[in-house]
């Protein structure tokens, strides 16, 4: 990669100082910053700022996306991102059919989900090379199947977390306060 200041798309304008020393505050000092490039994919934690939205795609590598330039999947998550400290997420400078586009569309990401659907890729890959060309529809059953157990070991230990702390808040409010003698 060059330096952000000499690397500019036709729609990107050149990264200003601003823009670096918010990167460098938030992801430390010597982080590069980069306008993204048409028809790009990128997925990391974000930071949201007044403008820009910095994205951190690699140890000391951030993107610049212009702000008016986002769209999100739904109002929804576009709230819960703005709430959240360096949310994950997938922005895809792409239509539907892979079409480079000026906006992008930002998507929630998993890091988790996103290594599970690469080895099922790769195992898919080595199924065919090996003359196993059924494997396909038996490792997409047994990927969501893992995820969805997943899901729901994750949802039951929020529950738990949940009603300890629920019961811990019911005992404090039960106790009486001590008074105290002189």
């Amino acid at each position: 990669m060059t330096t952000a200041t000499a690397t500019t798309t036709k729609s990107n304008p050149p990264i200003n100082e601003s823009i670096k020393m918010n990167a460098a505050l938030v992801y430390g000092q010597g982080t590069q910053v980069y306008p993204p490039k048409a028809g790009g994919v990128y997925k990391g934690d974000i930071t949201i700022l007044e403008h820009h939205v910095l994205q951190e795609i690699g140890k000391n590598s951030v993107i610049a996306h212009d702000k008016s330039k986002l769209n999100f999947v739904s109002e929804e998550f576009k709230q819960t991102a703005e709430k959240l400290r360096r949310p994950d997420v997938a922005i895809y400078y792409q239509d539907k059919q892979g079409k480079s586009t000026e906006n992008a569309t930002v998507f929630p990401f998993s890091r988790a989900k996103d290594d599970m659907e690469r080895v099922v890729a790769g195992l898919k890959k080595s199924a065919k090379e090996l003359g196993m060309p059924d494997m396909d529809k038996s490792l997409d059953a047994l990927a969501d199947r893992s995820w969805a157990r997943n899901q729901d070991i994750r949802q039951n230990i929020r529950a738990e977390k949940d009603a300890a702390k629920e019961a811990k808040t019911a005992v404090n409010k039960a106790e009486p306060e001590k008074s105290v003698k002189r």
